[in-house]
């Protein structure tokens, strides 16, 4: 077991909302992640000349009012979209982990709504093959996965999964059977589980093998009273 995984609580894209006015995924939020001694998680989507940019939707309009898609725009036009209330702009994720203090745990979380799986892992593992600190990707899809496992694998690696099914991933991947023949055909290090779906049997199966379960997204006293009791750390929200 890493211990490192299950040391920090991780802040949701960094710390942000309300409370300090933060936008998410920005670098003001990934500092204050970082000031509260904090791990941090984040999200990355590839842009058009095959950067890893630290966004979590394809489209840029929610986050900046813009109509542009990340995929459609070079990393150097992306990183001068300013997020929406903000003096922040978009970060590419080397930036991010180049500002950040080494002893900051980072959770990279992979998406794979582009469908470039191997384009965006190759992206993702130029930026922190040289990084310092402690860090893991992770991922919905298990082709990401299985790419780290394949090329990389000392790359700490996570599965992230909820039985809850909202339309957006293969059917498959909600099914909690096929989720414990993923854990074990990628020999993940961990996995990162919706509080919404817990305990089940593939929580259950990771923690009788000492696989650390990881659980987001925590927002409530009710729910990490719920994390306590079922998984080893939260990525959380305040």
């Amino acid at each position: 077991m890493k211990k490192w995984l299950t040391n920090k609580p991780f802040a949701h894209r960094g710390l942000h909302g309300p409370h300090n006015g933060f936008i998410e995924n920005s670098p003001s939020a990934f500092r204050a992640a970082a000031q509260e001694g904090y791990g941090i998680e984040l999200d990355v989507l590839l842009s058009e000349d095959e950067k890893a940019v630290v966004i979590h939707d394809t489209s840029l309009e929610r986050l900046t009012g813009l109509p542009e898609v990340v995929g459609n725009l070079k990393a150097r036009e992306i990183e001068k979209r300013t997020l929406k209330g903000s003096k922040d702009n978009i970060p590419l994720l080397k930036s991010v982990l180049d500002h950040l203090p080494e002893n900051t745990p980072v959770l990279v979380e992979i998406k794979g709504d582009q469908n470039r799986y191997n384009e965006l892992s190759k992206a993702v593992w130029q930026d922190i093959k040289n990084h310092k600190g402690k860090i893991a990707i992770m991922s919905f899809y298990p082709g990401i996965v299985r790419y780290f496992k394949e090329r990389h694998p000392d790359v700490t690696r996570g599965l992230v999964a909820t039985s809850i099914d909202d339309g957006d991933l293969p059917p498959d991947y909600f099914d909690v059977c096929f989720q414990i023949g993923t854990i074990k055909a990628l020999k993940v290090d961990f996995i990162a589980y919706d509080i919404s779906a817990l305990p089940n049997d593939a929580t259950l199966f990771c923690r009788e093998n000492k696989i650390p379960v990881l659980t987001w997204t925590v927002r409530t006293e009710a729910q990490r009273k719920h994390a306590r009791l079922n998984t080893d750390n939260i990525i959380f929200e305040l």
